[in-house]
């Protein structure tokens, strides 16, 4: 018989695993409650920091953190299990629709009761009638906060389920699931080190609910915020940034992918090229595409910086997500060769839940 190993949670006691069990399962047969989601290693909800101790797989960004779904014990292991809000389902209706540009929606859902989600979680919304979509609930860009309502940026994307209806289908008062919250990718409040925030595309909801609840906490915490977008025209957050860069010790460099340089202000590129020098001291957040986010999570992991990150993809319809599925089972059970694309594995593309896959996307269509 193995030996037992003792796993230590630091204001939440001990249990005893056997070696090679992953971490959450063996928390979860002590009842021990971790925050969890997926189970496969893409959502990020049962993120943890290991203190001392051994573990092998669910490595992130951060050397210190891993996935307690994909970590398999090795040795006593002292954990941190940080607090947050429970996964609950709240009902909700579509308040209003608003175009932030050609081709970004701003949807604002009314819930039946406020949803406690951390600044940079997500939730699972679905719009009835429609399939389930992942999105990051955010602030407004203009506006006092509403508890009741949340906001969603939604890229639209030809032929998209979702993002194509926006409008059409989908009108204000369309009924609305949500679960949640998930994900790891949120503000630790009660720290005073400077913030990186990185976003592209719609990954700015996330980067600026973080922006907006540290500057509330905390009004002189230093932040740097690169924001990029396509082109001039699809960067719709100006209004947010302005308000940003009103702060003392916040800096703001928008990014443009294509288009002249008009002025000093908007940069041309990819915003992990205007990176500042980091250090151990800073704490970068990275959300939006999935290149971009991964050149920023290997910056900050080269600099010794701690990194949280949410990489979007956008949904393939279900057709693509089953011969997707397929091809990841014939692969594990050896009938193909056929090995996923280097995307799939960066990307939290799929998540297989409720027998159902999920996609984790914001740009989700």
């Amino acid at each position: 018989m193995s030996r037992l190993l003792t796993i230590s949670v630091q204001n939440g006691g001990s249990f005893h695993a056997r070696p090679g069990e992953t971490l959450l399962d063996a928390a979860l047969m002590n009842g021990v409650d971790m925050p969890h989601d997926c189970r496969s290693g893409h959502c990020g909800t049962c993120r943890c920091d290991i203190v001392s101790g051994n573990v092998l797989g669910g490595e992130t960004e951060s050397p210190s953190s891993v996935l307690a779904c994909q970590a398999r014990l090795m040795s006593n292991v002292e954990v941190v299990v940080e607090e947050v809000p429970e996964i609950e389902t709240f009902k909700g209706q579509v308040r209003s629709l608003e175009y932030l540009a050609q081709d970004v929606i701003e949807a604002t859902i009314e819930t039946s009761r406020p949803i406690p989600y951390l600044p940079g979680q997500y939730c699972q919304f679905r719009f009835s009638g429609f399939p389930s979509r992942c999105y990051s609930p955010t602030v407004p860009i203009t506006g006092p906060l509403d508890r009741n309502a949340i906001r969603l940026h939604i890229r639209q994307i030809p032929n998209g389920r979702i993002s194509s209806a926006l409008g059409n289908r989908i009108r204000v008062g369309h009924n609305v699931k949500i679960d949640g919250p998930f994900g790891s990718a949120y503000l630790r409040a009660g720290k005073a080190n400077p913030l990186i925030l990185v976003a592209s595309g719609t990954g700015f909801a996330p980067i600026w609910s973080i922006a907006h609840s540290a500057l509330c906490e905390m009004p002189d915490r230093e932040i740097v915020a690169i924001v990029g977008a396509k082109t001039l025209n699809s960067l719709y957050m100006t209004a947010a940034l302005n308000r940003l860069i009103a702060f003392p010790r916040v800096q703001v460099i928008p990014v443009i992918s294509y288009g002249e340089q008009h002025s000093d202000l908007v940069r041309i590129g990819s915003p992990v090229d205007y990176l500042p020098p980091l250090n151990n001291e800073d704490i970068v957040y990275a959300c939006g595409g999935p290149g971009m986010v991964e050149a920023a999570a290997h910056v900050a992991r080269q600099a010794g910086a701690k990194c949280y990150s949410d990489p979007f993809a956008p949904a393939q319809t279900e057709s693509e997500s089953f011969a997707w599925a397929r091809r990841l089972l014939a692969s594990a059970s050896g009938t193909s060769r056929e090995k996923p694309n280097s995307q799939s594995r960066r990307a939290k593309a799929f998540v297989e839940h409720n027998g159902k896959l999920r996609p984790r996307s914001a740009l989700s269509p």
